[in-house]
């Protein structure tokens, strides 16, 4: 009404201060019930105005102002807490269990079956599943601090990296001492050797990460759902959107770390074909590598499929990514270790294997230099 202006018969009319004829008092009517019904009065003096509304006069349909446009609201999408709540629940008890495993290591070391089965690297298997349970607790959404976005990719790829880095030195030690065709040689391979190499497959990771940050870091960005734009009642429209992590050069560094760890899965089912014939339970993880390797080679083809395609889809995006990391992280850790623990639960005494020659732990039986060599490269105090 403010800006209204037009010419009656007594003149310009105008609702603005200092119209044409300030000295002009007007009354409102609207056409309701087919009635002309007084609404209102305007008074309007020099410089001031006055608008007066009769009290519950004014009808509408429905008993709803109508708009004179569209009302725009935005809501963001957030994770559903019936939804996050569970997820970390399962995160948090596989902490438990990761920590669990970790107090059998320590207390069962000196037992045959767990020694040979390189405790010290173990340990630090268990450390990188910690890390990848600790990704489902960082939402990507619903966040303002771009080091959210950080820690969930480092956390994740460090800790895969630890994980399988370490299931697949173990192997590599039994790929070189059984490998050796001549048995008189001794080949001694301590932990601090794995550690190392375990520590270059994560320098590596690290270097790809630190130029991703450098070139291309991490930040939250607002992106706006047009799709799911819809309207409600009263000319209001909603426009959901979202707060996510993004990197301009994404693609180029995720599909180097996808590389990277693709690598690191093909020479672990290698070292498992290769060392498969090697009969000594307690020392051979052969078979549980080639386990969790086809767990995880599912759950990340599943998982990197879903990303591609649900890219704008969150919170569907959020569930199945933490599904398949508490699904795989846990499967590896039961997979590694109940083998050991029912060993030392019965009492299962470990017997040594290797081209004909059988060695037990609790006799002397068969050359000397062989059970040596089996020993020194199995015991953790080397």
């Amino acid at each position: 009404m403010a800006d209204s202006s037009l010419v009656g018969i007594s003149g310009r009319i105008s609702f603005k201060d200092g119209g044409a004829d300030p000295d002009k008092s007007m009354v409102l009517q609207r056409i309701q019930g087919g009635k002309r019904v007084n609404v209102g009065y305007v008074t309007q003096a020099t410089n001031t105005k006055q608008i007066n509304w009769l009290k519950g006069v004014l009808k509408w349909k429905d008993n709803k102002i109508p708009r004179d446009s569209t009302y725009v609201t935005y809501r963001e999408i957030t994770i559903p807490p019936v939804m996050y709540i569970p997820l970390c629940t399962l995160a948090a008890c596989g902490i438990i269990l990761a920590l669990s495993l970790f107090g059998f290591n320590i207390v069962f070391r000196s037992n045959r079956s767990v020694k040979m089965s390189s405790p010290n690297i173990n340990n630090v298997l268990l450390f990188g599943c910690m890390m990848c349970y600790s990704t489902v607790f960082l939402k990507p959404t619903e966040t303002t601090y771009g080091a959210v976005c950080k820690a969930r990719v480092c956390l994740f790829c460090i800790g895969f990296t630890v994980t399988f880095g370490a299931l697949f030195t173990k192997t590599w030690r039994v790929h070189r001492i059984f490998t050796n065709k001549k048995l008189k040689m001794v080949r001694t391979i301590k932990d601090y050797q794995l550690l190392a190499i375990i520590g270059i497959l994560v320098a590596v990771i690290t270097g790809v990460l630190i130029a991703w940050e450098a070139v291309g870091p991490h930040s939250v960005v607002v992106q706006y759902l047009e799709k799911e734009v819809h309207m409600e009642g009263n000319d209001a429209e909603i426009r959901p959107f979202v707060r996510m992590c993004r990197s301009d050069y994404s693609v180029y560094f995720g599909w180097a770390i996808y590389i990277i760890e693709g690598a690191l899965l093909s020479f672990g089912a290698f070292l498992a074909w290769e060392t498969r014939h090697v009969k000594i339970e307690a020392l051979n993880d052969s078979q549980q590598i080639g386990l969790c390797l086809y767990n995880v080679v599912v759950l990340s083809a599943v998982g990197l499929t879903l990303s591609l395609l649900l890219e704008n889809e969150v919170v569907m995006l959020y569930g199945i990514t933490s599904g398949c990391i508490i699904i795989g992280t846990t499967v590896t850790q039961l997979v590694v270790f109940l083998p050991k623990i029912h060993a030392v639960h019965s009492k299962v005494e470990t017997a040594v294997q290797n081209n004909g020659a059988m060695f037990k732990s609790n006799t002397r039986s068969g050359p000397a230099t062989n059970t040596k060599a089996t020993d020194d490269h199995t015991s953790d105090k080397h």
